[in-house]
């Protein structure tokens, strides 16, 4: 499936008319179907002509309009035109007719699969592993999106919408069913409330608490879910550093930028990297070459750099990502 790349805008907004279309709506058919109304998604949505179209398609045609009848709105019957591309009703106020395009008429719904397959891709979940989101084990409500390293655990990662609707199905889906004692649930709206225990050792988390604050693009606070997974407590820790570093891909990110993950390379690279980010993680935003030097090398005395810079010797990448300071301390770039 080739994927539409996003902003952390987008995906918000995406998750947002996911999570509201799981309440359903009724067409002009009676059918009910998962979606919204057009009127609905035209009038608040910030996406552009091109991002509604890659991510959303009309599913069908609604047979009433919400008509104003002075400061209140009244469901009237709506028609076809003879004129292609348009809807028309009876103004309750005036009756005349009143005309309605057929987007605004149209019941629009977002494609699960695609939009679950970013989510899994976010998780770094392999793409053999994704049956689950093609075929839900609870209709419109309940998918399985495959296993992903939190921590050094390969988790099942599990996701929901209308948690607050079918939160009694989904627990006595977990507690029914032979499934690992446990997994994280991500939902595209709320959590379950305080007063309803998620099943077994099973977590709950929403997609907003996991995405990274203010990042441009959108990528999950892994360090977050890992200290929420393995916390023997149920209340969910705080966000976490806007500075993240992995130390299995030795990936470092930083939230307040744009730039891409940084995957280091060479032993040293990491060393420099690993120790900055444990001073930051301590409160200390930055720490003077000499000691960072010291922790790098510690007693070895060949093949010691006396210049912080030297170790990114031909990598200009570094620089993007660390910063000296009028004091001659190093510590990461923020801005």
């Amino acid at each position: 499936m080739a994927l539409q790349p996003l902003s952390t805008r987008l995906l918000l907004e995406l998750l947002d008319f996911f999570e509201e279309s799981g309440q359903g709506v009724t067409d002009a058919d009676g059918q009910r179907l998962q979606g919204l109304p057009g009127w609905h998604v035209v009038g608040r949505t910030s996406l552009t002509a091109d991002e509604t179209s890659a991510w959303m398609e009309r599913i069908g045609y609604f047979g009433s309009y919400p008509a104003h009848i002075g400061d209140e709105c009244v469901a009237v019957d709506l028609e076809e035109d003879d004129e292609p591309g348009q809807y028309w009703y009876r103004s309750p106020e005036t009756f005349r007719k009143k005309y309605v395009s057929s987007t605004d008429a149209a019941v629009f719904a977002i494609s699960a699969p695609k939009l679950l397959n970013q989510v899994a891709t976010l998780l770094d979940i392999p793409h053999a592993q994704r049956k689950g989101i093609d075929t839900p084990f609870l209709d419109g409500a309940l998918w399985h999106l495959g296993k992903a390293r939190i921590g050094s655990a390969h988790t099942d990662i599990w996701f929901v919408r209308n948690l607050a609707a079918r939160a009694a199905e989904v627990i006595g889906h977990f507690r029914s069913r032979k499934l690992p004692d446990q997994g994280l649930i991500l939902s595209s709206g709320r959590t379950l409330p305080d007063v309803i225990a998620a099943p077994r050792e099973y977590r709950v988390m929403s997609m907003r608490e996991v995405l990274v604050a203010h990042s441009e693009c959108p990528c999950i606070d892994i360090d977050l879910v890992h200290r929420y997974m393995s916390s023997g407590s149920k209340g969910k820790p705080d966000s976490s550093l806007p500075v993240r570093f992995d130390p299995y891909s030795n990936t470092l990110v930083i939230s307040t930028k744009s730039s891409k993950p940084w995957v280091i390379k060479g032993k040293r690279q990491v060393a420099v990297v690993r120790y900055l980010f444990e001073q930051f993680s301590n409160g200390r935003r930055a720490a003077p070459a000499g000691e960072i030097l010291a922790a790098v090398y510690g007693s070895a005395k060949q093949g010691r750099s006396h210049r912080l810079q030297n170790i990114f010797s031909g990598n200009s990448f570094w620089e993007e990502y660390i910063t000296r300071d009028e004091n001659g301390n190093y510590g990461f770039l923020l801005n």
